[in-house]
């Protein structure tokens, strides 16, 4: 900042003795609308510059920002995560920001949450959201008890049951996925596979759909504890898609972020250009796990998920 004001200084300086004639009238001025903005977890905006522009992110844990099909005179600001971040526009040497606070979407359950999506493929999602949201399914990754499961690793030792307390992310007593660290050393583990003929060739359809056009894709989960721990997750079998929500990483790939451990829902969309080489690389068969998580040795940590699905925005 002290060096554009020092900048704009020697530009007065040189106009007031006779320089003006350098004056560049032809370029124009950057600037950005808005240059602030709160938005919640899933939530999107459009910033809009004078001239095209390279956009950049402080914090993607945070807010990611897609650069539109314009020559940079527009960005899509996506919100991952609470917190604050910066998305800086930089043209013709100049530098213009636009501060992003997103606010998160916690709830103990019992306000009405909606899933705006052109499709869904959901991996945790309860019965009556399913029905709910028949018409925006294009494969289910959901365990049915027979040739899609979720498989705790360790010999089913790493994880115990949880006890699950009030309603589900969406509002209502359908359940979700509840779990507590068993593992007193390493970690635990577990993953949903899928043998299921018509769940492989719609795990194969993503995986392409999502190479093919990667910011449309994200992976939207739901999170909550009253307790610390950190988590890993990974997508397409391949530890090469890795996130961590949490304080730290686990074993591979970055924090995201963490969440206030008070009990109440909270929710993260991962945008799945990130992984994009990775998933093409993947291979998709009878048996790959479409998720797998893991946890650090902090023996009874909750990992209690909802609302778990892949899914193409309008």
């Amino acid at each position: 900042m002290k060096a554009n004001k020092i900048f704009a200084a020697a530009l007065a300086v040189l106009t007031l003795v006779g320089f003006s004639a350098c004056k560049k009238d032809n370029v124009e001025t950057l600037s950005l609308d808005p240059t602030s903005m709160t938005l919640t977890v899933g939530q999107e905006e459009i910033i809009t510059a004078t001239v095209g522009a390279t956009w950049t992110t402080s914090d993607k844990s945070v807010a990611v920002v897609n650069v539109g099909n314009d020559g940079g005179k527009t960005a899509l600001v996506i919100a991952v995560g609470e917190g604050s971040a910066i998305i800086t526009a930089s043209a013709n040497g100049t530098t213009k920001t636009c501060v992003v606070k997103v606010e998160g979407g916690g709830s103990q359950g019992g306000d009405t949450k909606t899933i705006e999506a052109a499709h869904i493929w959901p991996v945790i999602l309860d019965a009556v959201t399913a029905e709910t949201y028949a018409s925006l399914i294009s494969g289910d990754f959901r365990p049915n008890g027979s040739d899609n499961n979720l498989w705790i690793w360790a010999s089913g030792e790493t994880y115990n049951a949880g006890e699950g307390t009030g309603k589900n992310f969406f509002g209502n007593n359908e359940g979700y996925l509840a779990l507590t660290v068993a593992a007193p050393d390493g970690w635990s583990g577990a993953g949903f596979c899928c043998e299921n003929a018509e769940s492989v060739a719609a795990m194969t359809a993503l995986k392409a759909a999502i190479v093919e056009n990667p910011d449309k894709y994200f992976l939207h989960l739901a999170i909550k504890s009253t307790n610390e721990g950190n988590h890993q997750f990974y997508t397409f079998g391949t530890a090469e898609t890795s996130f961590n929500i949490g304080k730290a990483a686990i074993e591979k790939g970055s924090v995201i972020g963490d969440f206030t451990r008070d009990g109440e829902w909270h929710e993260f969309n991962v945008p799945m250009a990130q992984f994009a080489n990775a998933i093409a690389n993947a291979e998709v068969k009878s048996g790959t796990n479409i998720l797998c998580f893991l946890s650090g040795a902090t023996v009874g940590a909750q990992l209690n998920l909802d609302a778990v699905y892949f899914y193409e925005k309008k």
